[in-house]
């Protein structure tokens, strides 16, 4: 007797038990399989009489699902009791356990899945999803500390660097046996990883694993074993030997180093190799470093390499001097002491020598550089940067609006920067060029793009602080105002707020018009607006982007990018979930059930 449909139906009843009996009454799963159940009855009674106890749970109701689903439960087990085996071959193992020592919670079926999905599978938009799980605090949940650590193997290099920098931190020293056993000191790639993670979790501790890789293992080892050292003065005759190394990766992990140790004989052999060929190996280590005397070097520097610019006419050379300028300002990211302030302040005053010169890179980008310190630096910069909004566009505003953001009120934000935003050109032209600089400049500043400060000077992308750096005041409630009356979708979406007649009218027009072109990333983001905002429109939207999904071959990131809004949208909108299930693929189904059962079982408002 096969016992294949009995074994979906158990499957069916411990997903209704999970979730409650108070869902099991019209249940579609189970009514499904009535049929195969009363057709194979005709050839063993005991499936009618379990047909019979599946049609009574479909048709109960509140009051009598318990009892009908307890019953059906019991002959189900029963006979399943009397067909299967229980036990496993092979001998009892003590299961390894480690206390982690933090506060563990417990992530949902419906994040988890895919979660674990991304960090153990290979395929595009992985990274999107760890990080927005991250956000949602969804890795204090225990089941997920292997995965992480599996995941330093990763084969898309941001996802290993992502987790090594965000993620296994959080665990702390309780993974470093983990860490240690799967550790390879020939590896490469996530034994890199491994390495770094254990010296910055345990640096003292890894000292001695860090002399034996020294001593054996790959040259990829060796280099980032070298780049942990100076934390003791016993590392200092060593790391002066590789700081002279041919190999230019071993040499900016020996000066690196040497950036941490005071000995008068290390800042004199860092000094020599940025005034050299080496300066932008170790700008990075120069930046992070707080010695007095390498800060000194690096604003004497900025100084003559700021004159030498201003004196050169040949463009090659120009920019070549500015490249060189960026590497030294690249030292003083997150600096705010009274050296750093004079400068800055000074290297404004030359922004409009800076702007005339037109290389590659340019003065422009210098300027930039020089604004997106100010915003970061102290009150006497962002001041200086904030009075002077009104000559600045583009990158420089956008520093300059930051800077304001946690300067000024928020009311005074807006009367010193809403022009910009409302004041739109009807096309962009040379004429209108600052316009739109400006216009874009407010744009990103409202959107809170916040670059990372390391990266800042290496690239000429100049943005503001923002949430890094602590919490920002609230905005002036009529930035959304401003944001729908110019049709700005990006802006209401980031600004959207419950209850605004106007952003009510606005994002179910911007849906359908997204909608008529394709099921995609745009139409779930405004989707995902209206949810979060409690429009009351939200659900009539979820239902016809579930239908547009219905009808294309894309179902995989249904569970997770729309499932995500269901617990969110009105209780009473499950009704009209559940009806439309029986019409979707049933893969969907299968990724959106987890979704639909916490809908039904959040509490009454």
């Amino acid at each position: 007797m096969s016992i294949a449909i009995l074994t979906q139906v158990s499957d069916e009843l411990r997903r209704l038990a999970i979730a409650g009996s108070g869902v099991s009454g019209g249940d579609f799963r189970l009514k499904k399989l009535i049929a195969p159940l009363e057709k194979a009855g005709e050839k063993a009674p005991v499936f009618a009489k379990v047909a019979q106890s599946a049609q009574a749970v479909v048709d109960s109701n509140e009051k009598t699902a318990p009892v009908a689903l307890l019953e059906l439960a019991g002959l189900v087990n029963a006979i399943l009791y009397t067909q299967g085996e229980t036990g496993l071959a092979g001998e009892l193992l003590t299961i390894e356990t480690t206390d982690l020592g933090a506060r563990q919670t417990q992530a949902s079926a419906r994040l988890l899945k895919p979660l674990l999905e991304a960090l153990s599978t290979t395929g595009s938009g992985r990274l999107e999803l760890i990080r927005d799980a991250f956000e949602r605090g969804a890795f204090a949940d225990l089941r997920l500390v292997k995965p992480a650590l599996e995941a330093l193997d990763d084969p898309y290099p941001e996802i290993g660097d992502f987790v090594v920098e965000r993620v296994l931190p959080l665990y702390g020293k309780a993974i470093l046996p983990e860490l240690r056993r799967s550790f390879d000191q020939n590896g490469k790639a996530g034994h890199l990883l491994r390495l770094r993670l254990m010296h910055q979790l345990d640096p003292q501790g890894t000292r001695a694993l860090i002399a034996q890789t020294l001593d054996d293992g790959s040259k990829e080892l060796k280099v980032v074993a070298i780049e942990c050292l100076g934390d003791s003065d016993e590392d200092l005759a060593y790391l002066l030997e590789q700081s002279k190394a041919k190999a230019k990766d071993v040499r900016a992990a020996a000066l690196g180093a040497l950036t941490k140790l005071d000995a008068a004989v290390a800042v004199e052999a860092v000094q020599k190799a940025a005034g050299g060929a080496d300066l932008a190996l170790i700008v990075d280590r120069l930046r992070t470093s707080r010695n007095p005397a390498l800060l000194k070097f690096l604003l004497t520097e900025a100084d003559r390499q700021l004159a030498k610019l201003l004196k050169l006419k040949d463009k090659t050379e120009q920019g070549t001097a500015v490249t060189r300028l960026q590497h030294w300002l690249g030292g003083l990211v997150g600096r705010d002491d009274a050296g750093t302030e004079a400068w800055l302040l000074k290297g404004f005053d030359r922004a409009s020598d800076l702007a005339a010169i037109k290389s590659e890179p340019s003065g422009a980008d210098v300027n930039e550089l020089v604004a997106y310190l100010m915003a970061n630096g102290s009150p006497k910069t962002r001041e200086k940067l904030i009075a002077a909004h009104e000559s600045l566009t583009g990158p420089m505003l956008s520093c300059a609006f930051a800077a304001a953001r946690r300067t000024v009120s928020p009311g005074r934000l807006y009367d010193l920067f809403s022009p910009s935003l409302l004041d739109q050109p009807d096309k962009k032209s040379k004429k209108t060029a600052t316009a739109f600089g400006r216009l874009e400049a407010i744009r990103h500043g409202l959107a809170d793009q916040v670059a990372d400060p390391s990266l800042a000077w290496r690239t000429s992308r100049v943005a503001y602080f923002g949430r890094e750096q602590g919490d920002l005041p609230e905005l002036d409630p009529r930035w959304l105002d401003a944001a729908v009356a110019t049709g700005d979708l990006d802006l209401v979406q980031q600004l959207a707020r419950p209850n605004h007649p106007a952003t009510n009218r606005f994002l179910p027009e911007q849906f359908a018009a997204s909608l008529k072109k394709s099921a995609d990333y745009n139409s779930q983001r405004v989707l995902d607006t209206m949810v979060r905002i409690g429009h009351p429109e939200a659900t009539k939207g979820v239902l016809e982007l579930l239908k547009q999904f219905a009808a294309s071959p894309y179902h995989g990131s249904v569970g997770y990018w729309i499932g995500r809004m269901i617990p969110d949208l009105p209780k009473s909108s499950a009704t009209q979930l559940e009806a439309l299930l029986p019409s979707l693929p049933e893969k969907m189904v299968d990724s959106l059930m987890e979704s639909l059962l916490a809908l039904k079982n959040k509490p009454d408002v």
